[in-house]
């Protein structure tokens, strides 16, 4: 569909167009390092929600779009589909992240400390001047802190602690290739999430935690920083490195349920993690998790959070905002058949 019937047809879409880019042309002159620095968790939600990790393509889609995320995310997704693939990248451990940022709620002595990092939990939110080096005690480096460090939930496994759920999948499934169908193997679910809409994920988490549902979780471990991906060279069959990536990782801890496997008391945990620099989806992503795996969150029967259904469908900005979007697109003949069913049972009313 389009918008024919409008005056001018498609010469006024294609100036429609151009008013368009028009009005963005000065946000053009900015570079791809002044956005990729200055503007660093725009871009890392626009890589993580696209489901495609590209500073370069990030900072020109934040620039095409004149900083609308959901439209720059659909230009990475859109991207994606058009590139080859040529395999898999090996498995990644948390534990191998070099750390920028990493705290725990629910410790207050962990192994490898307590790193605050990068955060604006501390900060006021008054416009004021940025903090100058000057002021106060030197500001760190910002050096990420060497791989290795456990996650600080491991000590409640190794005390047998916590619930483990039993992993009856063969392969993750890939909902790059096929959208998957009941019931949702909990790969599937993971993928959706961590390139899920970050306020969406925190729409549907936040039910759960105010009344929908009873997920009130502690944070185990919290983790930003970088990782390296490594790659099987097709031909050599060495190990390469691809290169390095900024993610998030979460592991809350939830309160205590029956195990399935023996019906012992254990601690339910959940998991969450996404490209880029984002602790609100992560941390969002992790309730999800707990409350679509662990029984006994739910409060009444209505923990929305809880629905696998629910949050597949849902928590997926692009498709949401496609279909949304949509019915800016003609829809006459639809809109002309409600008007005259409308007419028509108001004239058999009448009579």
């Amino acid at each position: 569909m389009s918008y024919v019937a409008i005056k001018g047809g498609s010469d006024a879409i294609q100036s429609s167009i151009r008013f368009f880019q028009n009005s963005l042309r000065q946000g053009q002159v900015i570079g791809d390092e002044e956005l990729q620095k200055g503007l660093i968790f725009s871009c890392d939600r626009i890589m993580g929600e696209g489901a495609l990790y590209s500073e370069t393509l990030a900072a020109e889609a934040l620039r095409r779009t004149g900083g609308d995320l959901l439209e720059a995310a659909f230009y990475l997704r859109a991207h994606r589909s058009t590139c080859k693939r040529i395999g898999e990248a090996t498995q990644l451990s948390g534990s191998s992240m070099r750390i920028l940022r990493r705290i725990s709620s629910a410790f207050k002595d962990i192994e490898g400390g307590q790193i605050l990092g990068p955060s604006c939990d501390y900060v006021i939110r008054l416009f004021r001047g940025l903090v100058e080096e000057d002021e106060g005690t030197s500001l760190s480096s910002g050096d990420p802190v060497g791989a290795g460090v456990p996650s600080a939930v491991d000590s409640l496994r190794q005390r047998d602690q916590i619930v483990l759920l039993e992993n009856k999948e063969e392969q993750p499934f890939d909902v790059s290739r096929s959208f998957p169908l009941p019931p949702y193997p909990r790969s599937a679910l993971m993928q959706v999430m961590s390139r899920g809409e970050t306020g969406a994920m925190l729409a549907f988490a936040y039910t759960s935690m105010r009344g929908y549902g009873d997920v009130h979780p502690t944070i185990g471990d919290l983790r930003i920083g970088y990782m390296s991906v490594e790659f099987i060279h097709p031909f050599t069959g060495n190990k390469v490195k691809v290169g390095d990536i900024r993610v998030t990782t979460c592991e809350a801890i939830g309160s205590f349920n029956r195990d399935p496997r023996d019906g012992k008391l254990r601690l339910a945990t959940g998991f969450g993690f996404c490209l880029g620099f984002n602790e609100t989806k992560a941390i969002s992503m992790s309730i999800l998790d707990m409350a679509m795996h662990h029984s006994g969150y739910s409060v009444g029967g209505m923990d929305i959070a809880a629905n696998p259904e629910i949050i597949i469908h849902h928590v997926d900005g692009i498709e949401s905002m496609g279909f949304t979007n949509h019915f800016k697109l003609p829809h006459y003949v639809t809109f002309q058949a409600d008007l005259q069913v409308l007419l028509k049972a108001k004239e058999q009313s009448d009579e």
